[in-house]
């Protein structure tokens, strides 16, 4: 039974309190903060409610999850590891590379058990399309990786910062490697002067290339990975009724006959149960009890937020002046 504090009750705070609840024999929440102490009613038992985060931190539990604002993880994260305080961060790590260095060489150096939420890596259908892709042996050569809704329209977080982590994570751990070049493209600008609509490019050393469609204008929300090798083209769909099917392709040959290649696809089975979020908590507390800690670590997530950075930092100079080249990116020790 692990104590966990919480920090944060907004959407996706709350999402982690209901996580939390599904495990009654493994975890159990002791102390929540948040601005709006009503939430607490959402507990069914006792749990302190503390308006300062750094209570939390400093309270009798084990871990403590982070699900507050993205601008406000760094700071909590630092005084989490200064007290050896194992936790659970909600993505994305930060919002700067080099903050997000400076944070990685501080877990690295104490030693505090830290997984970042990258939810979709815990995703059933992800995980065996993965094993298939790897057990094939053939180097992957085109991800199309789609995240978008209509909303939640965030005033704390842009889009790209929103959805993207999810998106980009996903291609950096297919792949395994750092990209060697970037692009991107926004629009339309919401309130906040950030795009709401992003495209993204990128271009990995061993010939893989990444598209990647994210935003929150979209009418119907879509989450989905096409993956495509050699001989396969494996298609991740987390709404449709076959989360993963896959069909067989010839890629180095097809333009030989100059028409396009019809697909028969078949359902690569999934386990679905648990929920994505729960596999999450259960890989965290488990690690915490001395299993699995290969998703542990902060490495993923600084090559996550340099990628969205660099796109951050590329569609603002798109939007200043004339079209500037793609990016490129050098490659980080941990990579």
């Amino acid at each position: 039974m692990v104590r966990i504090g919480l920090i944060g009750m907004g959407r996706w705070g709350r999402v982690h309190a209901n996580t939390a609840l599904a495990l009654p024999a493994r975890c159990r929440l002791t102390h929540l903060a948040t601005s709006r102490p009503e939430h607490a009613a959402l507990i069914p038992y006792p749990v302190t409610v503390l308006s300062d985060w750094r209570a939390v931190v400093r309270a009798d539990c084990e871990a403590v999850i982070i699900a507050s604002p993205p601008d406000s993880h760094a700071e909590i994260l630092e005084e989490c590891l200064k007290r050896g305080k194992a936790c659970l961060v909600e993505k994305p790590l930060c919002l700067d590379a080099q903050t997000a260095e400076r944070l990685h060489q501080r877990v690295e150096a104490l030693d505090v058990p830290v997984l970042v939420n990258h939810t979709q890596l815990f995703a059933p259908a992800y995980q065996q399309l993965k094993q298939t892709v790897i057990e094939r042996g053939e180097p992957v050569r085109v991800l199309l990786s789609e995240g978008m809704g209509f909303g939640p329209f965030r005033t704390h977080t842009s889009a790209l910062w929103d959805w993207g982590p999810h998106d980009v994570s996903l291609c950096l751990d297919l792949v395994g490697e750092f990209p060697r070049a970037v692009d991107a493209l926004g629009g339309p600008r919401g309130p906040d002067d950030h795009p709401e609509l992003i495209s993204l490019r990128l271009d990995f050393p061993g010939g893989a290339c990444a598209w990647i469609q994210v935003g929150r204008l979209a009418a119907r929300k879509r989450r989905s990975l096409t993956v495509v090798t050699d001989s396969g083209c494996y298609a991740w769909d987390e709404l449709a009724a076959d989360r993963l099917t896959a069909s067989s392709v010839a890629f180095q040959r097809r333009y030989r006959d100059r028409v396009s290649e019809p697909l028969t696809s078949t359902t690569i089975p999934t386990h679905d149960e648990p929920p994505t979020m729960v596999r999450m908590l259960e890989y965290f507390l488990n690690g915490l009890a001395g299993g699995d800690r290969r998703l542990f670590g902060t490495g993923l997530a600084v090559d996550v937020t340099r990628v969205l950075a660099n796109c951050e930092e590329l569609i603002a100079r798109r939007a200043r002046g004339p079209r500037a080249a793609p990016e490129a990116l050098g490659q980080l020790p941990h990579s």
